[in-house]
């Protein structure tokens, strides 16, 4: 099995601070879905969709993958769907709205990911204290510890990631490839998207 492979856009989520759906939002005419696929399809075999309304998903012509704890309980639910069919060793998942992937500290977080031991269950970022855990990779190996979380009612990210003892990389070294972290913005509310030229169906 190939250690990396997967990428998985995170297309779950209210929008209810946005006010519309947020996986349908374009930049600049484009979907923003289109964007970040066109983006990660250069460094990952598979790039799928984890969505739940699998209608409004297929004029994009990715795969998608639907959670099986379907009970609106965030993304690990989505993380642990993707786990379930993933193709390589770790998966990448980024929230859809995160749409200014950069490709260079993902390829630099493979390599050390590719460099640590022994290899960790998760390894995300570190900005301003908090882990970015819809911009991280997750391990195959991880599936067991997500779904005890789960049946146990533990759904926050921020828990998983201390219960699989993540590795972090710092904000420093994420400054190196973005000094101003936009690689981690946000899309929550229509200010937002003020001179990205967004827009949505």
């Amino acid at each position: 099995m190939k250690i990396f492979g997967d990428a998985v856009i995170l297309c779950g989520g209210k929008s209810t601070r946005m006010g519309f759906d947020k996986s349908l939002l374009q930049i600049d005419g484009e979907y923003v879905i289109n964007i970040m696929a066109g983006k990660l399809c250069q460094i990952f075999d598979n790039v799928s969709l984890c969505a739940n309304g699998h209608d409004k998903f297929e004029r994009f012509g990715l795969p998608i993958i639907q959670d099986i704890y379907n009970e609106g309980i965030g993304p690990i639910a989505a993380i642990h769907a993707a786990l379930k069919q993933a193709k390589s060793k770790y998966i990448f998942v980024v929230a859809v709205d995160m749409p200014l992937i950069n490709l260079a500290y993902i390829l630099h977080m493979m390599h050390v990911l590719e460099h640590t031991s022994p290899p960790p269950l998760a390894f995300a970022p570190l900005v301003d204290g908090f882990t970015e855990g819809t911009h991280a990779f997750y391990s195959i190996e991880a599936l067991s510890a997500i779904e005890r979380e789960i049946e146990a009612g533990n759904f926050a990210l921020h828990r998983l990631l201390g219960k699989l003892n993540a590795r972090h990389i710092s904000e420093k070294a994420s400054r190196g490839f973005d000094k101003d972290l936009d690689m981690f913005t946000n899309l929550n509310y229509p200010q937002d998207l003020e001179g990205m030229g967004g827009c949505h169906d």
